[in-house]
């Protein structure tokens, strides 16, 4: 009973540090300290918290970056104009995007040109306007319809995300690993290896 409670105590233990670990580092102002001076796993946490949204963000515009191309492109198509098929289309989106559009279009309707307005999208940290941007100019450049680049340009974007899909799940087994270890391995060593370091204590007394 008394190795049971040990096994179990030192278990314990384990879950209180990860706990411990994983509510440490919030941005907490240290006491006596400046404000400026702040634990530095408060920054981390920051920093990663920051990096992790922009990722999110990232992630979650190329999903439907190329429905909007190939949404765009089927109204040019049926022979609508192209600022109002990227302002209609612009609409059917949302999260991330459908913020970053909204831009676009009030810059749209103050008389900026859709290039023009896409560059200032490229310059806040999207990058992927940058080539519907120059796409466009293209077409417009060569006389090159429309409607046939923005298919195209949708179909690599397919592509694109179909890659980034298949490295997602062919990391899995590597994360899952890391969780394994980390997680799932110690009290399997506490349980098997306490009972004969308390037996070994045990016949040293």
């Amino acid at each position: 009973m008394r190795d049971v409670q040990l096994i179990a105590g030192m278990m314990g233990l384990y879950a209180g540090i990860i706990g411990v670990l994983a509510l440490f580092p919030k941005s907490r102002r240290l006491p006596g300290k400046p404000p400026n001076m702040r634990r530095p796993g408060g920054i981390l946490t920051r920093l990663v918290g920051k990096d992790w949204r922009r990722k999110s963000e990232e992630k979650a515009i190329l999903a439907q970056w190329p429905t909007l191309l190939e949404s765009m492109a089927v109204a040019v198509s049926a022979g609508m104009d192209t600022l109002r098929a990227f302002e209609i289309c612009a609409g059917k989106t949302y999260g991330p995007l459908r913020r970053a559009l909204e831009k676009v279009i009030v810059r749209l309707h103050s008389g900026m040109s859709l290039p023009a307005a896409l560059a200032v999208m490229e310059g806040e940290g999207i990058h992927v306007a940058r080539r519907l941007r120059a796409t466009l100019a293209q077409a417009e450049a060569l006389g090159t319809p429309v409607a046939s680049v923005l298919e195209a340009l949708a179909v690599e974007y397919y592509t694109l995300e179909k890659q980034r899909l298949e490295g997602t799940i062919n990391s899995l087994p590597v994360k899952l690993s890391v969780v394994t270890v980390m997680f799932l391995l110690p009290p399997v060593l506490i349980i098997s290896v306490m009972p004969h370091v308390l037996m070994f204590i045990q016949s040293g007394w």
